[in-house]
């Protein structure tokens, strides 16, 4: 990644000298706030580079792009919340207003995702926004189950989840998780046994997006939304089990909510970061695309 410029914005938060980074046009109008994922923070996305580009290249639209450092960003996921971090994203969108920002969209990427689903939960406890992109939608517990955890470790991830059960019931979610219960892609942050469960658990906080959740909790899922949504899976995404129909999901959050954009789909030959050019140059008009769709409906 070649060298690039930004803002930095101080700003007040729940989380001590916060501060996001701002990058295309300081005249813009409004403003894209970019959520990374597990182990993410800013900058570590590669494709918000191309993203800041083309909004640069978009002047109509009047969008600056900003990354934000959470409580939660790069190795301190493992003893954080999606709660905590809808706090922290609620507090920039403060500031965001503050300096006069008119549409602010949130941007998800991967466990972002989580993130903006939270934050549309929390809805009557948070600033509100305009929009919400996710990008990566990948279910964290099937992930872990069928992707990332090694053959070898399942046995004692297993063993795990009943040991954090067991530990939640008796109040202690906030205990720290026993790092040789951990498997290898866990071990990079201490984990409370509350956000082990949330990850890995079937209905845990984290859990929106799961191929075997029932149509009930589905709908109770995307029938909560209070703004427009542009949902978009990776069509190669090696963290989604081969079993996962992507574009039936979509297809099926599309049809319970009418809020879930039609431009929402499957972004073709993308892996989970859109690394690739070509898909990232998809995913980019697909964005703007949304974006004038706002102000269609302004």
């Amino acid at each position: 990644m070649a060298p690039f410029q930004v803002t930095v914005h101080p700003f007040d938060s729940p989380t001590p000298d916060s501060c996001a980074y701002e990058s295309g046009s300081q005249d813009a109008e409004n403003a894209i706030i970019v959520i990374g994922g597990l182990g993410g923070g800013p900058h570590t996305l590669g494709v918000a580079r191309k993203i800041s580009d083309t909004l640069l290249n978009a002047p109509e639209l009047s969008y600056s792009l900003f990354e934000i450092r959470m409580r939660s960003s790069f190795n301190s996921y493992g003893h954080s919340s999606l709660q905590q971090d809808a706090a922290d994203i609620s507090a920039l969108v403060d500031y965001l207003r503050l300096i006069g920002r008119k549409k602010i969209v949130l941007l998800g990427h991967s466990t972002g995702c989580q993130d903006i689903m939270m934050y549309n939960k929390l809805k009557d406890k948070v600033t509100s926004v305009d929009g919400f992109i996710l990008q990566g939608p990948v279910s964290d517990r099937q992930a872990f189950m069928y992707v990332t955890v090694k053959p070898e470790e399942m046995e004692t991830y297993k063993k795990a989840i009943i040991y954090a059960r067991n530990k939640d019931a008796e109040g202690k979610g906030l205990e720290w998780m026993p790092r040789s219960m951990m498997p290898e892609v866990m071990r990079d942050t201490p984990f409370t046994v509350y956000h082990f469960l949330s990850l890995v658990d079937v209905g845990g906080d984290d859990d929106f997006f799961s191929s075997d959740l029932s149509l009930d909790a589905v709908s109770e899922i995307w029938t909560s939304l209070t703004k427009p949504a542009m949902v978009l899976h990776s069509g190669e995404d090696e963290f989604v089990p081969k079993f996962v129909n992507k574009e039936g999901l979509i297809s099926k959050w599309k049809a319970i909510e009418p809020l879930v954009s039609p431009l929402s789909g499957v972004i073709p030959g993308a892996d989970h970061a859109v690394s690739k050019p070509v898909s990232a140059e998809w995913y980019c008009n697909r964005i703007v695309d949304f974006l004038g769709s706002l102000e269609d409906q302004s």
